[in-house]
């Protein structure tokens, strides 16, 4: 049956819509009434102060101000600042960053209250922005609609790279992890004038944002502060990146103070808040040394121990769970040079990528991980070597990387939430992506990805936001898309992905060995359940080895 709200946009095409206005605690903000899908859109709302000068590498700010007269949020705010300037710059970059965007169905309004999704965007830390179009809410919220469960999707841009670092010595740390806190935090303010259930609030991110859910799990040892109450993790753990000390850090910091000439000074950090972010930003993106770049740190403090410590001990928010993989996670994390021979195997597994395996245990993974093709990664490629992309051995090398990074932190993330949070519903996303070659969703030039790639990363992405740009021209992709924003909303609802009509989504500890729903399409034979055993062995050895990667 309908909700009410969903007959109620019947109505909604005979309408004269203005633009819309919200009052929030601060002043009003207009924003942009989008025709087509009945949507209100509010775009590039500051949540906090602006990260320059003498707010550079410090805690985010309240904003501590109001105002009478009635702000534009009609566009995407500025990207935080990072080395993609040409795609993440699109809409500016600069310090004045932390900002959210709002998409909801048109009509709602205080009286409502609207489950919230707050997307948390990928880029290993270093990149991204919400600007991006693959990040667009619209597709996503109108579905919300049309099945009579609607949403809330927000949005926000968070301090990436050198600017959400630890700064040796400071208490400044984890800045990145900070900024998202301050957003929900002023979700929990705000979202009452837009409609929005601050009861209700889902985390949710890809990539290093899925790093950044489960990290947000686990911040102050699983205190929530009720800023969120569901989470979902696509493809990265809390687990998945380094956690790297001042040791790693200073000398970066070091070279940076000397390079912008604040060596000479008693305070480098108040000399670096004084330095100009067009002399500054070029430093802090060169100056990474080889290995991991800038990513969170065990501080003590948002983060109190290493995430494998904080899962074993049940220190984190035990909420209910939506979290997957997809099959081929290792073709985008293949090391570059060729891997032809065992050596090549050895030496990238003793001292590439930071792994810090010694050499007994790099036997022992090599071992779990035969030089056999049918094996690797990506699955299902029979006697194929894919050499030209990778070397003689790149599916191997593949199968071991996405298992250390993703599979094998997804396997132990999951038996540990499901202990705790018996709603935990855990998938396997196993169809490739579309590569659309005029940028049109009828499929003109597009294909499919290579088949080096498989599955790969981010391959999920198109399919859960829905823009049929990214998603592809073909039927049964467009209705596994449909099928997936079904489960993601269901579950940010009520915390279950199942409904009438969708295939049946187990709880992950209905079965003894762990059960996962494979999605893929029709043509594959249609989503299904599996027990999660996939290269077992190798994933469980892989975990007894996962502290020595410092996480």
């Amino acid at each position: 049956m309908k909700s009410l709200f969903a007959y109620f946009l019947l109505w909604l095409p005979h309408v004269a819509w203005a633009a819309p206005r919200v009052t929030i605690s601060n002043g009003t903000y207009e924003g942009i009434y989008l025709s087509e899908f009945q949507q209100e859109i509010f775009l590039g709302i500051p949540y906090a102060q602006d990260t320059g000068g003498p707010n550079r590498f410090r805690i985010p700010q309240s904003l501590n101000e109001t105002w009478d007269e009635i702000r534009p949020a009609k566009q995407y705010g500025h990207a935080c600042p990072d080395e993609n300037l040409g795609s993440d710059g699109t809409y500016g970059m600069g310090e004045d960053c932390l900002s959210i965007n709002i998409v909801r169905p048109a009509g709602i309004d205080e009286s409502y209250r609207t489950p919230i999704m707050v997307w948390i965007h990928g880029g290993s830390y270093q990149v991204g922005t919400t600007g991006l179009p693959t990040y667009n809410l619209t597709f996503l919220v109108q579905k919300s609609v049309k099945i009579g469960m609607p949403i809330i999707g927000a949005s926000i841009n968070y301090r990436k790279g050198g600017g959400g670092r630890c700064i040796p010595g400071t208490g400044q740390t984890n800045l990145s992890l900070r900024d998202m806190r301050k957003a929900l935090a002023w979700i929990q303010e705000n979202a009452k004038a837009f409609g929005g259930d601050t009861d209700n609030v889902t985390i949710w991110g890809e990539s290093s944002g899925s790093f950044a859910v489960g990290q947000l799990l686990m911040t102050y040892g699983g205190r929530t502060d009720g800023l969120f109450h569901r989470s979902i993790q696509e493809s990265g753990s809390a687990a998945t990146a380094w956690y790297n000390g001042s040791d790693w850090y200073q000398p970066i910091y070091d070279k940076i103070v000397s390079q912008v000439n604040c060596s000479e000074v008693p305070d480098t950090l108040a000399c670096l808040r004084t330095v100009d972010y067009n002399t500054l930003y070029p430093f802090m993106a060169s100056s990474k040394v080889d290995g991991p770049g800038f990513y969170p740190t065990v501080d003590g403090d948002i983060i109190p121990n290493y995430p494998t410590e904080l899962l074993h001990s049940g220190r984190f928010a035990h909420v209910p769970h939506l979290y997957g993989t997809n099959s081929d996670e290792g073709t985008d994390n293949a090391p570059q040079g060729p891997i032809n021979t065992d050596a090549d195997l050895r030496d990238y597994l003793e001292h590439g990528a930071g792994f810090g395996f010694p050499a007994s245990a790099v036997t022992r993974i090599m071992e779990l991980y035969p030089d056999d093709p049918a094996q690797g990664i990506p699955l299902g490629t029979g006697a194929e070597r894919f050499a030209d992309v990778g070397g003689w051995q790149y599916k191997r090398a593949a199968a071991i990387v996405g298992d250390v990074f993703y599979h094998a932190p997804r396997l132990e993330d999951a038996r540990h939430y499901a202990r705790h949070s018996p709603e935990t519903y855990i998938y396997r996303f196993n169809t490739r992506g579309y590569v659309g070659g005029n940028g049109s969703a009828t499929g003109g030039g597009g294909s499919l990805v290579p088949a080096s790639r498989g599955v790969a990363h981010y391959t999920e992405v198109a399919f859960v936001f829905g823009n049929p740009t990214y998603v592809g021209p073909w039927p049964e992709y467009k209705a596994l898309s449909e099928q997936m924003q079904d489960h993601w909303i269901r579950f940010a609802y009520h915390g279950n992905p199942n409904g009438k009509g969708l295939p049946g989504w187990p709880r992950y500890g209905d079965g003894d060995k762990g059960l996962n729903l494979v999605l893929q399409t029709q043509g594959q034979g249609g989503s299904c359940v599996e027990e999660d055993t996939y290269r077992l062995a190798g994933r469980e050895y892989l975990t007894q080895w996962a502290r020595r990667r410092h996480v």
